[in-house]
């Protein structure tokens, strides 16, 4: 089972060692010399079995129940149930917002009176519960703000704490047990050293708490208006999400128009690479048809080409017929170019050459043939009756 004692905080440091880690330094509950002694619940703390517990409160959480999604005010300890087959109370409604690292026993002045405590000292995340942190150093200085530490009973003890002479209504001491936990409060206890508040096998329901009416009233206030900034904020929630599903409901519409003009688009363009395809096999083959009959062109140009020359050369034949080899001897230069490219010479010049040279021979031949026939002696000439039988020239008179 688990006890828990109301304290006030006895120091918050202004100054952060560590980015975000805010010192903080609190009485856990006063110690009393004895039994006779007690805080208002009837809990008696001995230093004896505080001592010997106090190691529990090293790595101890540092809570709050927070007011508002703002988590700056503290309510309460936020417990929730206890669980029945080891007696551990369940705080889930609380948040942890430090713990404490370091432990021990001193005297404390609280109210102008001198009181031996136990006082703890750890961290506040302030990084994460900066209002928190300004809103507990604010009120700190207004007895506003409490703590409540938390006591649980031990494992071997089945959760149950045990008292030094059993539990009593009044003046019991705890003996066994751990400090589990401490949270910090916006209620006023009616003790202003420590009430211990215990959640042990006779008091699991209730927890024995005042609040003074100024209190009550600002918790109210803070209570009603996070009510109304919540419809506030729901209403706002539920406008926005309406719009958004509306923008949503658009952009599915856009979304699926899109989605049909790929489509569209997908088609036209397989469309048109298909004609394209087409197309392209179509100009390959006329490409196919064209070469081919540019080779068959190629192959008749040839063949004409070569009846051409045979055609030239038996014009040229015919027409070096009627002449002799040593006739066609003067143009022999210009029939063999003739042979070798046809059409390179003309026929008629070749031919030309020939009855030129003949014409020149046949003159040639009448001028030496007259040459020859001037050389004869006129006046030797005789009748060759009268003169057939004198015929020594020395009987020849031309005179």
């Amino acid at each position: 089972m688990s006890e828990r004692a109301f304290a006030p905080i006895y120091e918050i440091s202004s100054e952060n060692k560590i980015a975000g880690r805010r010192p903080i330094k609190v009485v856990l509950h006063e110690i009393f010399p004895d039994n006779t002694r007690w805080q208002e619940n009837g809990i008696s703390w001995k230093e004896e079995y505080v001592q010997a517990n106090l190691h529990s409160v090293v790595g101890m959480s540092i809570v709050a129940e927070f007011l508002t999604e703002d988590r700056d005010v503290p309510y309460n300890h936020g417990m929730t149930d206890v669980r029945e087959e080891d007696k551990l109370p369940l705080f889930e409604d609380a948040t942890m917002v430090g713990h404490f690292d370091k432990a021990y026993v001193d005297d404390v002045e609280i109210g102008g009176v001198t009181k031996r405590c136990l006082v703890a000292e750890g961290t506040l995340d302030e990084m994460r519960y900066p209002k928190f942190v300004a809103w507990l150093r604010e009120n700190m200085a207004d007895s506003v703000v409490k703590g409540s530490v938390e006591i649980v009973g031990k494992p071997e003890h089945d959760g149950y704490i045990i008292y030094s002479g059993g539990w009593k209504e009044e003046g019991r001491v705890p003996q066994y047990y751990d400090y589990s936990g401490y949270a910090i409060l916006s209620v006023k206890p009616a003790d202003e050293a420590a009430i211990v508040m215990e959640l042990n096998n006779k008091k699991l329901d209730k927890e024995d708490e005042t609040m003074d009416e100024k209190t009550k009233n600002e918790l109210m206030a803070a209570v009603t208006g996070a009510v109304s900034e919540a419809n506030s904020k729901w209403e706002e929630y539920w406008a926005k999400v309406d719009t958004l599903l509306a923008e949503i409901s658009q952009l599915k519409a856009d979304i699926a128009q899109k989605e049909a003009d790929i489509k569209q688009l997908q088609a036209d363009y397989d469309k048109e690479a298909a004609a394209k395809s087409a197309a392209e096999a179509g100009l390959t083959e006329a490409n196919a048809a064209k070469e081919a009959a540019e080779a068959s062109l190629v192959e008749a140009n040839a063949k004409i080409t070569e009846m051409q020359n045979a055609a030239a050369v038996a014009e040229l034949n015919a027409a070096l017929a009627p002449y002799t080899e040593e006739q066609r001897a003067v143009a022999k230069e210009e029939i063999d170019a003739f042979n070798a490219n046809p059409g390179s010479v003309e026929i008629n010049s070749i031919v030309g050459k020939i009855c030129t040279a003949m014409v020149q021979a046949a003159r040639e031949s009448q001028i030496a043939e007259t040459n020859a026939a001037s050389q004869i002696d006129v006046f030797g000439m005789t009748d060759d009756a009268g003169k057939k039988e004198n015929t020594d020239p020395a009987d020849v008179d031309v005179f």
